[in-house]
């Protein structure tokens, strides 16, 4: 059975007695892979017992997920998930009515406020990690929709915390309030595609 090896910037995996030249999908150098112990075979697991045998899953697991592990890839699907279900529940509000929903838009506002800074801070250390800080013209316009975002769910949950009837009172001021809320939208939307531009765009010839 031959080795594997992992991408400690990237987490890509590569089967072989010797790391690859270059990692196919960040393109570091053989230096950056590390080698992976592999998980016992099931013979081998009954010898040892099975406590014996969970104890060393454990332990993979927990070597797995301090090399491949990418805080920014997690803390972003937070964001990326909850504005689009707040916009969904905002348009139901509005068609359907029902206070549940407009609470329900506030409080998925409000966990979006708390994660944004965790997750542009994630993104700013993988950026400079995985791509030495440089400011090109991709992370520019990544840079810029992260801070339209935070300051877009700032205001809507200030907003929301000084006037709780914005919404519900009408007129300009839920048009505003829903527009803010559409703009976060896009820009989750624009910061997923080019987060993928990021990671696919290598692949593409």
């Amino acid at each position: 059975m031959g080795k594997t090896w992992r991408c400690t910037v990237c987490g890509y995996l590569h089967k072989g007695d010797q790391p690859p030249e270059n990692c196919p999908v960040c393109k570091v150098d053989a230096c950056k892979f590390e080698l992976v112990e592999e998980p016992a075979s099931e013979v081998e697991s009954q010898s040892v017992g099975k406590a014996d045998f969970l104890k060393k899953q454990v332990k993979i697991f927990l070597e797995e997920m301090k090399i491949g592990f990418v805080p920014h890839a997690v803390g972003a699907h937070f964001p990326n998930a909850l504005l689009p279900t707040a916009f969904l529940f905002l348009l139901i509000y509005i068609f359907g009515g029902g206070a549940t929903f407009e609470s329900a838009v506030f409080y998925l506002l409000l966990v979006v406020f708390l994660a944004v800074p965790v997750t542009f801070a994630t993104g700013v250390l993988d950026w400079r990690k995985s791509f030495s800080g440089k400011l090109t013209p991709i992370f520019r316009k990544k840079i810029i929709l992260g801070v339209a975002l935070f300051v877009s769910v700032f205001i809507t949950v200030a907003w929301r915390l000084l006037n709780p009837q914005v919404l519900t009172s009408g007129g300009l001021s839920a048009c505003g309030y829903s527009l803010l809320i559409l703009l976060m939208l896009g820009c989750v939307v624009m910061l997923g595609h080019y987060g993928g531009v990021l990671i696919f765009a290598k692949h593409q010839k």
